[in-house]
């Protein structure tokens, strides 16, 4: 994802359509991955490794910034636990290196998250898994989304990872999912998306009116969260629905307009436990939802 703010200049718009063509021309994309254990960063590499993915290895924090320094890195996947410095403030160090935005994060971690952590973490990461069943599955789904891999270019072995994942539909079945949007063709194209799948959609066009769907419907069990609505925003409406203990639990996904850190943050803090920008990519939210749904 690229992004500039205004006023944008003209040279800092060119640079940034040379950035996504390199991106997109580059047959082989480099992925960095930051793992104190030797083991686990060969395993990754024999899950994702194959002739276009160029797999750098750190084994720790120094070494990441040497790598990064060293090499164009289209995505890293880091585990915060290593020997020299948290992951926390290995992440501020790479920002300061380069001119440029951060290349997708994932976070594979073996720990269990503070909700603190996991919102500190989510300035800046795209994913988050924590390493348990069907987690080496996502990790190869993710990375395969965030370096714009063909999924039928892969060998037979892989894609049949990635499609364990994507055939455990029964998930969705029956699944009770409030959409919350006031932008009636969005609702109805995702509805179908969504239904289609097996899942019951209940429909509300502003963050009032999901307040009221949520109190009919108590078997509801995911809330797909729209920002900007008139009468009850979703900030407003993600804030009233953590201020009840009943609904501490449910997983909320913020659907937002902007792909802005603040704004990402924002939803965050608001009480999103995820986030997706708009126009929604379907496959990255079904993926979304697989995590929240599974927890």
């Amino acid at each position: 994802v690229e992004y500039l703010m205004k006023p944008i200049e003209k040279k800092d718009l060119d640079a940034a359509f040379n950035r996504i063509e390199s991106f997109v021309n580059r047959k082989i994309k480099n992925l960095l991955i930051i793992e104190d254990s030797e083991n686990s960063r060969k395993a990754m590499k024999i899950l994702i490794g194959n002739g276009d993915v160029n797999c750098l290895e750190a084994g720790s924090g120094k070494e990441a910034l040497e790598m990064y320094e060293k090499n164009q890195v289209d995505c890293i996947i880091l585990d915060i636990g290593l020997p020299d410095m948290s992951g926390f403030d290995l992440i501020h160090e790479l920002e300061k290196t380069k001119e440029h935005h951060l290349p997708p994060i994932i976070v594979y971690t073996g720990k269990e998250l503070t909700r603190e952590e996991n919102n500190e973490l989510r300035k800046y990461a795209e994913t988050i898994i924590i390493k348990g069943v069907k987690s080496q599955e996502r990790l190869l789904n993710e990375t395969a989304l965030f370096l714009h891999r063909t999924i039928s270019n892969l060998p037979k072995s892989k894609q049949l990872i990635i499609s364990s994942l994507y055939n455990k539909e029964e998930l969705f079945n029956s699944k009770k999912i409030l959409l919350v949007d006031d932008d009636m063709r969005n609702v109805f194209a995702l509805s179908k998306i969504l239904s289609d799948r097996g899942m019951e959609i209940i429909k509300a066009e502003n963050g009032k009116y999901a307040l009221e769907m949520l109190e009919e419907h108590a078997d509801i069990e995911l809330v797909l969260m729209d920002i900007m609505m008139p009468e009850m925003d979703g900030y407003e409406a993600m804030k009233r629905i953590r201020t009840q203990l009943k609904y501490r639990n449910l997983p909320v996904i913020a659907l937002t307009a902007k792909a802005m850190k603040d704004d990402k943050q924002k939803c965050i803090n608001a009480g999103a436990n995820d986030y997706i920008t708009k126009p929604i990519d379907v496959e990255r939210l079904l993926s979304l939802m697989r995590v929240w749904l599974s927890k």
